[in-house]
């Protein structure tokens, strides 16, 4: 069992350096490609508990990408800290990190680079909406593969997070690794799969997403981010 699953994190994580090929990478993206690697087990929660010797990661969407960032980028983690006003032990919340982004285009930030438009995320970029639902503020997720233009304003796009609602090809409903959310029934935690983010046919801008590349489009306040090294 343990060498069929090595196989299929080997094969997901092969396939996502071939969609990210030719791409520059940031620190988050290299970062989460070895969460995702090395995790033995996972699960989707609201609290920070990992393990990395023991390869346990259990956190939701945002504590994850604070996670990785206060692994990867340091700098721009204590950027978004203090403009936040962020108290001790506290994370940003999805429209906390969207409010941020898009403040980096007036008031530029250590560690940030602001990317205002779909066809110009990279792998490493953080994406974070607003949009509230009756569990969630929003979401964030890691971007993990060049964009791909799929309809006049939507790019398809594979994404890094902790959640436990599958994207398209996702990875956790067979990751034996990702531990059911009592509250979904699903397998949770870390892992990859393909959405869609939409854009302003006119400017490029972020507009919204689509949980899946067919699915609903959700118009919203979105922004994105590039931390770096």
């Amino acid at each position: 069992m343990k060498s069929s699953i090595f196989l299929i994190v080997s094969l997901l994580t092969g396939l996502i350096a071939c969609f990210a090929q030719d791409a520059p990478t940031g620190p988050l993206y290299r970062e989460a490609i070895n969460e995702f690697t090395n995790m033995k087990t996972t699960l989707y929660q609201h609290k920070t508990e990992v393990d990395r010797a023991a390869g346990s990661y259990k956190y939701d969407c945002v504590e994850f990408v604070s996670y990785a960032l206060r692994q990867a980028a340091p700098i721009a983690w204590e950027s978004i800290f203090r403009a936040r006003g962020l108290s001790k032990g506290r994370v940003p919340s999805p429209p906390s990190y969207q409010k941020f982004f898009a403040s980096l285009w007036e008031t530029p930030q250590a560690g940030w680079e602001a990317v205002r438009r779909v066809k110009d995320l990279q792998p490493g970029d953080v994406v974070s909406w607003d949009y509230k639902t009756e569990r969630s503020t929003g979401h964030a997720v890691v971007v993990a593969s060049l964009p791909k233009q799929i309809t006049e304003d939507s790019w398809e796009v594979q994404v890094y997070d902790s959640t436990s609602t599958p994207h398209g090809g996702d990875s956790r409903p067979t990751d034996e690794r990702a531990q059911v959310y009592d509250v979904t029934g699903r397998r949770s935690g870390l892992g990859t799969g393909t959405m869609a983010l939409t854009a302003d046919p006119a400017t490029g801008a972020l507009t919204g997403y689509r949980w899946t590349s067919k699915g609903k489009v959700i118009l919203c306040p979105i922004g994105a981010g590039r931390p770096k090294e």
